[in-house]
């Protein structure tokens, strides 16, 4: 009987495995796709006007940066506007800003309402009330670093009529520390494996920070910013699919962004990010299942592969958890009905943790290969991201049962002291 329990058991979790490999097999084909050139843009036939929206509130040490980079574009600098968003005129970023032209100060009325999505509403609502003729807004944070072609490589995007761009996001300080170059992998990710291959096969774009416009028509239809989560990019990722918007991925258009270095900030960004992710679903899912069982095509299969989030990868951390969880009660009742058997699952436990292991080892080294013009890791901090990134990733299941557990996330600001210069 106890042998047979074990083949049975071993029986049922194959079978689990198998149907865990179906639920992900949407993700195994976008992985297999992103393998393919990215998405490029013929060249615009006309050069449009955009405001460009930046939260700054104490970012004095980096906000100097991003606006040079933006008054160095290979675009024509009369068509940019920038608009720093603050929280006091007595912020001493609003005197850095006020030394270049084209450059505007929004100061915060409503300080009450805490995160993001509030400071662009209470800009835009501002920007609105006037005669303006911007034709897209663009969304960066004060710690961003534009490309010199980023304006000229995103116009191209939005001359072509789609109503969201993104662009791609890159790493200020990957060689700081082991964190920092498994944060900048993270985006790699989204980037390269998600957005990449999205964009190639005609489904929607997933904004992941900052980094992309929004059509000027749209944000008059919304009557502003209304975005206001704990992941507002993630909520208009959603939006943008029930509403069918025109989304593409530019991954021509970099722009840097700084990492946090420390584990606490990781943690608490990252279980931002969960609370958030869980907020905009519980908010958004019913609505993008009706969208998605009306849609057709491949707005069907996207709405509805959106709508099941991280269901299949949560079966396979659950399978694989309940799998060792089985391991290690056979091994103890081996152990104490003195079955000489028992090794045989503690060979499973640890083979399958180290496969797992080695996994996601193997998955790091695949990013950093397809990403080598882009990742810019000394070779031993490159090893050491690939021995660690595992862990990185792994941490998100704690990180998320914490974000559960927590009746309120609070949005809390990462403070930014990373320059490119400081980098390269």
């Amino acid at each position: 009987m106890y042998y047979q329990i074990y083949d049975m058991s071993n029986y049922i979790f194959y079978a689990l495995f198998g149907l865990c490999f179906i639920l992900l097999l949407f993700k195994i084909i976008l992985t297999i796709t992103a393998m393919l050139p990215g998405k490029r843009f013929p060249k615009a036939k006309k050069e449009h006007k955009y405001a460009i929206l930046v939260p700054a509130r104490n970012e004095c040490k980096v906000i100097r940066a991003l606006i040079e980079s933006i008054q160095n574009q290979t675009y024509n600098s009369e068509l940019l506007d920038t608009y720093i968003i603050v929280e006091s005129e007595e912020d001493p970023t609003c005197k850095i800003a006020k030394e270049y032209p084209r450059t505007h100060i929004i100061v915060r009325k409503h300080l009450e309402l805490k995160g993001k999505g509030y400071a662009l509403d209470e800009a835009l609502q501002e920007i609105l009330a006037k005669p303006h003729d911007y034709e897209a807004y663009f969304i960066f944070d004060a710690d961003n670093i534009l490309d010199p072609k980023y304006m000229e490589e995103m116009n191209k995007v939005y001359d072509k009529g789609y109503d969201m761009g993104l662009s791609y996001r890159n790493s200020k300080n990957w060689n700081d520390n082991w964190i920092s170059a498994c944060s900048g992998i993270t985006f790699s990710i989204f980037s390269t494996f998600d957005n990449r291959p999205r964009s190639r096969l005609g489904f929607g774009m997933h904004v992941s920070g900052t980094g992309y416009y929004i059509a000027a028509r749209v944000i008059e239809k919304l009557g502003g910013w209304k975005f206001f989560t704990l992941t507002e990019d993630y909520e208009i990722t959603i939006y943008a699919m029930i509403n069918n918007l025109k989304t593409t991925y530019n991954e021509s258009a970099k722009f840097y962004d700084e990492q946090p270095t420390k584990m606490k900030q990781s943690w608490v960004q990252r279980m931002r990010w969960c609370k958030g992710y869980s907020q905009v679903n519980k908010k958004y899912n019913k609505e993008l299942i009706k969208s998605g069982l009306k849609s057709t095509g491949k707005q069907k299969l996207d709405k509805l592969m959106f709508a099941f989030g991280v269901v299949p990868l949560v079966c396979t951390i659950i399978t694989i958890f309940a799998y060792q969880a089985f391991n290690i009660g056979y091994m103890i009742t081996g152990l104490v009905l003195d079955e000489p058997t028992w090794y045989m699952s503690l060979i499973s436990f640890g083979g399958s943790l180290l496969a797992l292991y080695i996994f996601l080892m193997l998955y790091t080294v695949a990013v950093i290969i397809a990403e080598r013009k882009n990742i810019n890791l000394k070779f031993w901090n490159g090893v050491v991201c690939v021995l660690t990134n595992p862990v990185f990733m792994m941490l998100y299941l704690p990180i998320y049962i914490h974000a559960m557990c927590k009746k309120e996330v609070e949005w809390k600001p990462i403070e930014h002291t990373k320059t490119l210069e400081q980098e390269v």
